[in-house]
């Protein structure tokens, strides 16, 4: 049995002799390490056994919803008039420039335009008498310059789906849709007639076309896995640096989420409910208290976490869009009642936590677990929300593609390249260009590629804090440990950009590679510490009780030196204990003296009573449990999760041989050096490896008083000293 290939969108796709038109780019099942769970018969939107939703608080991310859906050119985007200058300009440097396909457009009634003669745009795909479908494949019709294929779905007459391809120019394009789906199963497939020829095509597209599909009028879409010739290396470069091009000329973008199920068609009257009453937050209030114990919100949570939102390519094919409709089954929204049912829930999350406390489902309460989450976690952070707000970056320039690629690291690509190849296309003209839509180089060329323009255009070394090694992961790739695997999606984040500290104050970096491989960067940093001890970590599939333990042994760390000391200085020292667990991150009303220590060591010392009674708290941290403070905290659980949790998460707490308190990866070892890259948000944690003097990037780590310019300060006056450091 042949082995699946690797096509230009680094999907794989079936070989020519396998007698079924070749699989489309970005359409290749999941890796094993993303594979479906849960599979049943009939459904097309499998759970990634692994997948954890978009990061909630607690440990979690959460996004903001895109931006409606215009009629203007998202930013960097060709019009027809423009393209054959951008071709023109990337025809050598097999850029890729755009996403997946998918949109909907209105019935077509397949008339020309005016300016496009048949011969130039419409013209049939296959050649007599290569226009079969033949064992070994379909055979395509090879593309003139400016050209691309269209599908034509002819209007309903009997069950079987009837189209032909034909050519059309981007220069004059005719109205068509483009669909944005998940591939789903590619071993489950239907057949559609396709110019005479019986041809078997994924369950999923299927159920796309046969919605898209008119009763009088034919439609022209434009879908990869009919498109695009799998098989030709060449044209697969070409069309997908057209992508972004076709997605923006289309018509419009029609989401197909998969057929009817889970309560879906009711899922879809409570949405336009819930959009329509939007701008009533009374109303939307009764609505959400109207719900309890009916199936249809419990469809609207099934629905926001179908396959289709975990999809890295989605994120481009809805940014590139002029306007969006949603199909699933039979029902059809506009992506506008997503948009705002979507926001709505964001601002009703109470309500929801209120009406629905942890979720329920089948009848009963849902286990909250780090594959499950409550129905406000779905809400407001999967489906749409799950979308990150792209145009809020756009004017950051040259730091624009750290921050895109942060924000889509969530996202599932069954290809590690496409982390970046999957985002080029809502990047700026002048981003794409630097980069290579080539398959053919390895995961470690692209990442590392990824670093050096980072490195040179933003003149800062942030982006390495992104490697994130904790908890371990094991990646094929072989990457220097100061390259971001962005394949790997981890529980937590770069300390830096989320906390807005500014460690090396406004010091550009003074960093570059030694050799042409760009295995090895010298950077420079000024040397801080040394770990001496650290406590335990906590992971990043955490609950409560680890959060609970990671306390008491951090605390009791800390108070074992504290044993002689005066007590109004043992009570600094655990002061800045507390301030060091939430990143110096203090909220005005409780930036006193030793207010905060008194409303961290409440919420721990309460939590750990309420859930371990039998556990005996030291005399000094009982008298927390009960005490009256200034401020109330309404809700313990949540101000632990918001000031502690999220900080704690896949960290662990460590000191120095200079007595500095810090909260760092927990993969962090003692004898790490800590320094402050020239350029960095935060300090850095380093590990001498070998015998040339050569350092493995461990991971960012807090330490306190050093998160805004100390550490500059004191290199200015002598105190500290720059070094240059070889890592690896």
């Amino acid at each position: 049995m042949s082995r699946l290939r690797m096509n230009g969108r680094g999907n794989a796709h079936v070989p020519v002799n396998s007698g079924s038109l070749n699989q489309p780019a970005a359409r290749r099942g999941l890796s094993p390490q993303e594979s479906l769970a849960n599979s049943r018969s009939g459904r097309m939107n499998q759970q990634p056994e692994h997948h954890r939703a978009p990061s909630f608080p607690g440990g979690y991310v959460s996004y903001s919803i895109l931006p409606e859906a215009s009629n203007q050119s998202p930013p960097g985007v060709n019009r027809p008039d423009e393209i054959k200058r951008s071709l023109n300009e990337r025809a050598s440097t097999r850029r890729v420039t755009t996403s997946e396909p998918l949109l909907r457009s209105p019935p077509l009634s397949g008339k020309r335009p005016k300016s496009v003669g048949l011969s130039d745009s419409f013209r049939p795909s296959l050649l007599s008498p290569l226009g079969i479908l033949r064992d070994q494949g379909y055979q395509y019709r090879e593309l003139n310059e400016f050209e691309f294929r269209l599908v034509r779905v002819f209007p309903e007459r009997k069950t079987m789906i009837k189209c032909e391809i034909i050519h059309a120019s981007l220069e004059h394009p005719p109205d068509y849709v483009a669909i944005s789906y998940a591939w789903g199963d590619a071993g489950h497939t239907r057949k559609i007639e396709l110019e005479g020829s019986l041809v078997p095509i994924s369950v999923s597209l299927y159920g796309a076309l046969d919605a898209i599909r008119q009763k009088v009028e034919s439609v022209l879409v434009w879908v990869d896995a009919l498109c695009i010739d799998q098989s030709n290396r060449d044209e697969k470069t070409q069309q997908v640096q057209l992508m972004t091009n076709i997605y923006s000329t289309a018509d419009s973008v029609a989401v197909w989420l998969g057929p009817e199920e889970d309560d879906s068609n009711m899922a879809a009257e409570l949405l336009r409910s819930v959009a329509d009453q939007s701008s009533s937050p009374e109303k939307v209030s009764r609505l959400l208290s109207s719900r309890v114990g009916k199936r249809d919100l419990a469809g609207v949570v099934s629905l926001f976490e179908r396959d289709y939102w975990k999809r890295l390519w989605v994120v481009q094919e809805i940014f590139n869009a002029r306007s969006i409709n949603v199909y699933c089954g039979s029902t059809k929204l506009p992506w506008s009642v997503f948009q705002k049912a979507s926001q709505t829930f964001s601002r009703h999350r109470t309500d929801l936590d209120l009406y629905f406390p942890g979720g329920q489902r089948n009848g009963r309460p849902a286990t909250v677990a780090p594959t499950q989450f409550s129905y406000s976690q779905v809400l407001v952070y999967q489906g749409p929300g799950s979308l990150p707000n792209l145009k809020s970056y756009m004017e950051l320039e040259q730091g624009l593609l750290l921050e895109v690629l942060r924000a889509c690291r969530r996202k599932l690509a069954s290809d590690p390249k496409d982390k970046l190849f999957g985002i080029l296309g809502v990047l700026p003209e002048d981003t794409r260009t630097e980069f290579r839509a080539d398959y053919s180089l390895s995961v470690k060329d692209v990442y590392t590629e990824v670093v050096d323009y980072l490195l040179k255009t933003t003149e800062r070394v942030d982006v390495i804090c992104d490697a994130i090694h904790f908890p371990l992961h094991t990646g094929s790739a072989n990457l220097p440990s100061y390259v971001p695997d962005w394949s790997h999606i981890p529980q937590t984040a770069a300390m830096g950009h989320k906390y807005n500290f500014a460690a090396s104050g406004d010091r550009k970096a003074k960093c570059g590679f030694l050799d042409e491989r760009l295995n090895k960067l010298e950077m420079h940093a000024i040397y801080l510490d040394t770990i001496s001890l650290h406590g335990m970590a906590v992971g990043t599939l955490c609950t409560l009780g680890d959060y609970l333990m990671a306390f008491l042994h951090w605390r009791a760390l800390l108070l074992g030196n504290l044993d002689k000391e005066p007590e109004e200085f043992s009570l600094m020292v655990q002061d800045d204990f507390c301030r060091t667990l939430s990143f110096g991150q203090v909220p005005q009303s409780w930036d006193k003296e030793n207010q905060w220590m008194a409303a961290c060591y409440h919420v721990f010392a309460s939590l750990l009573r309420e859930r371990l009674p039998h556990m005996a708290l030291d005399r000094s941290l009982a008298s927390y449990a009960d005490a009256k403070l200034s401020v109330e905290i309404d809700n313990r659980r949540h101000f632990l999760q918001k000031h502690f949790g999220d900080q704690m998460m896949g960290r662990c707490f460590c000191r120095t041989s200079d007595g500095r308190f810090g909260m760092g990866s927990g993969f962090m070892l003692p004898g790490d050096i800590v320094v402050v890259p020239l350029g960095c948000s935060t300090p850095v944690l380093l590990r001498q490896e070998g015998t040339r003097g050569e350092h493995r990037f461990v991971g960012d780590v807090y330490i306190h008083g050093y998160m805004h310019g100390r550490a500059v300060d004191e290199l200015r006056v002598g105190k500290k000293e720059l070094v240059k450091y070889i890592l690896h």
